[in-house]
């Protein structure tokens, strides 16, 4: 993040929910990302679902604990097309995924990642491929239990790093322009509308 960006984030004239979707969420809202996970409190929950009423982002709590939320922001679309992939496809199967819409793939990756924060399984990795990772970085994480990557960035990378960096650089440039978008007066809305 350039000083110029840096000093447009610490004067958004938006409120702290807010300017927490504009930061953790900016590739997600100018349409470039399929889904996004923003950790907030959960007296943000109803804040945050308003926020995406009727716009092309659907939101759906993956896990609460200890009054904070785990919400999936996604684009059903882009997100179902990309879990229909033939390589995504197979990892999904591999973690017990068979034949299943949409729906039922949150569901229970829903289940699992809330189990997870309880204490009752492991870390459930196929919330990778719902992020839209790579399968090989996902397949990467797994087997060389997050260490001996080749990069880290908004995830760790393990195969392809330089289409990779190029999707990082992408998902920086979205971040900018939302900021500067938001520092010029723009509504999520807005931003939602433009992608």
């Amino acid at each position: 993040m350039s000083e110029e960006i840096f000093g447009v984030v610490q004067k958004l004239p938006v409120n702290g929910t807010k300017k927490q979707v504009v930061l953790q969420c900016a590739p997600l809202l100018t349409g470039i990302k399929l889904s996004n996970l923003l950790n907030v409190r959960a007296d943000q929950k109803e804040e945050v679902f308003k926020l995406f009423e009727g716009s092309p982002v659907c939101c759906r709590v993956l896990y609460e604990f200890r009054g904070r939320l785990s919400i999936l922001l996604y684009r059903p679309g882009m997100l179902a097309a990309y879990l229909d992939r033939e390589d995504v496809q197979k990892l999904m199967a591999s973690f017990g995924y068979g034949d299943l819409e949409l729906e039922e793939i949150l569901d229970r990756i829903a289940d699992g990642y809330q189990e997870h924060m309880d204490g009752k399984r492991g870390f459930p990795h196929e919330i990778g491929l719902v992020l839209g990772y790579p399968p090989v970085d996902v397949e990467g994480f797994i087997k060389k239990e997050g260490r001996d990557f080749l990069y880290s960035g908004y995830w760790k990378v393990y195969g392809n790093l330089e289409d990779t960096l190029k999707t990082f650089e992408a998902y920086d440039r979205a971040r900018d322009y939302v900021i500067c978008m938001t520092g010029n007066g723009n509504e999520i809305r807005d931003i939602l509308a433009a992608s």
